[in-house]
């Protein structure tokens, strides 16, 4: 954290995505998606990231505060980001969805409890709305990542393995569409950005994995079944076998695996 000093108020200025709070993160889509405005996009920015409001800021000199916008350079930069989970829960409007139902859990940060079968899902709709602003893709990508908390569940209950959410059972995406697409514009693309921080995350972890991912053109749920296939020639197992495990640690073994099949096509040429 930066400290920014306005005259006599002092505000402390957040210099990472993972520093802000989840207010700011839901300001910052709204200016970021949101309609354009008169107002400069990184004065506005500003004032969501130290706290300042923006009338004081526009009674500033305009070349002060022009001075102040590298504080903002983070989150354009495609080497900074969001990797916290500052929306753990969502909450459905109760008229929608029985009352114990109101309270939706989302994954923890840096997908530590993430499923390979749901990443399968989520990233398919991720690229789907990255690349076509599909709407329902965004909903699909919600509700896979998004589930009802589960009562009474936690580290004392028997059955507790980390994860507050109900099981993941990809048919039962679309009836937690028809509640999740009530919960505000907002919320939709603060998760979007979440999962992207999260995926760029994997990426620099597991860099063979996801450069076979990209060659595969026109992404569907299968896709990552024919990465791991063409990774570990077959190896690895069924698809559904893995689907349970966590993400990273299947991502993990299809990096080694693409790193040994590597190592064996340059000794085979040799």
């Amino acid at each position: 954290m930066d400290t920014l000093q306005l005259g006599p108020k002092r505000y402390q200025v957040a210099t990472s995505w993972n520093q802000l709070k989840r207010a700011q993160l839901l300001q910052i889509v709204r200016v970021l998606y949101g309609p354009k405005s008169h107002y400069p996009l990184k004065l506005r920015l500003l004032s969501v990231i130290s706290g300042a409001p923006l009338d004081d800021l526009l009674r500033r000199p305009a070349v002060q505060m022009v001075q102040l916008y590298p504080l903002t350079d983070f989150l354009f930069d495609e080497e900074q980001y969001l990797t916290e989970q500052l929306l753990p829960e969502v909450r459905v409007p109760v008229q929608h969805v029985s009352q114990w139902r109101a309270r939706w859990v989302g994954p923890r940060s840096s997908f530590r409890n993430l499923l390979f079968g749901e990443f399968i899902f989520a990233d398919t709709y991720f690229r789907l709305y990255a690349t076509r602003q599909s709407a329902e893709a965004l909903d699909l990508l919600v509700a896979t990542l998004y589930r009802p908390m589960v009562p009474g569940l936690g580290p004392r209950h028997p059955q507790w393995q980390g994860d507050r959410r109900e099981p993941f059972n990809e048919h039962r995406t679309e009836y937690y569409v028809k509640h999740l697409r009530t919960i505000p514009d907002a919320e939709k693309l603060a998760i979007y950005t979440w999962y992207r921080g999260c995926r760029q995350q994997l990426e620099r972890e597991f860099p063979e994995v996801f450069e076979a991912a990209e060659t595969t053109a026109n992404a569907q749920a299968s896709d990552w079944g024919r990465v791991l296939r063409k990774l570990s020639g077959g190896a690895f197992g069924p698809l559904e076998q893995t689907a349970r495990q966590h993400a990273r640690t299947v991502l993990a073994e299809m990096q080694d695996m693409a790193r040994d099949y590597q190592k064996a096509l340059k000794q085979a040429k040799k």
